[in-house]
């Protein structure tokens, strides 16, 4: 029979499965909306990433209190640098998913369910390709892997820290691009 942490490791991977299938749903349908040339597919895109959303509040207090019952158990302790850095780094991820990614996206499919159908407009456009929203997706993104990282690494507190802060950045880093695309969309 397996120790109470032996399924609480089996238990938490399996939430970051949940966490990984989630933002690679949430990435792809938002690369297919920003690819839409037809409101109506916006629509669509838009509401299935609004469907995905909520779950990671969910997958996240999950991973926190699995994580936290294995601190527990194997005797790590919080202010253990990739553990404390981890869990501060999922949290604060978590609120900016809900405050920048969900504000824009739930924007983005009313905007679209209030359009005629047809091609896009600039306006809804600009939403579609709103580098913010798309920065914030990838920085999130790649926070959880470097979240990743240090639970397989178990790094000191600075490197737990640049670890976060690396991924975090190559993420944010990615939208550079659609900055000028939106520009170009709104003729600017």
């Amino acid at each position: 029979m397996p120790d109470s942490w032996e399924i609480a490791i089996f238990i938490h991977v399996i939430g970051v499965f949940g966490f990984g299938g989630a933002a690679i749903t949430e990435l792809f349908v938002m690369t297919m909306a920003r690819r839409a040339t037809k409101v109506q597919d916006v629509r669509l895109w838009t509401g299935l990433a609004a469907m995905v959303g909520p779950l990671f509040p969910v997958l996240s207090v999950f991973q926190l209190l699995t994580g936290a019952y294995l601190v527990d158990k194997l005797h790590y302790e919080f202010s253990d640098g990739w553990v404390g850095w981890s869990a501060l780094a999922l949290i604060t991820a978590t609120i900016l998913g809900f405050v920048i990614n969900k504000q824009r996206i739930e924007a983005m499919h009313a905007a679209a369910e209030a359009a005629p159908d047809g091609p896009l407009a600039p306006e809804l456009a600009a939403q579609v390709t709103d580098p913010i929203l798309f920065g914030c997706m990838h920085a999130l993104t790649l926070t959880v892997l470097g979240i990743m990282w240090n639970m397989t690494t178990k790094p000191g507190g600075i490197e737990a820290v640049w670890v976060i802060a690396l991924f975090a950045a190559v993420g944010a880093g990615s939208a550079y691009p659609m900055i000028k695309r939106q520009k170009e969309i709104l003729g600017g």
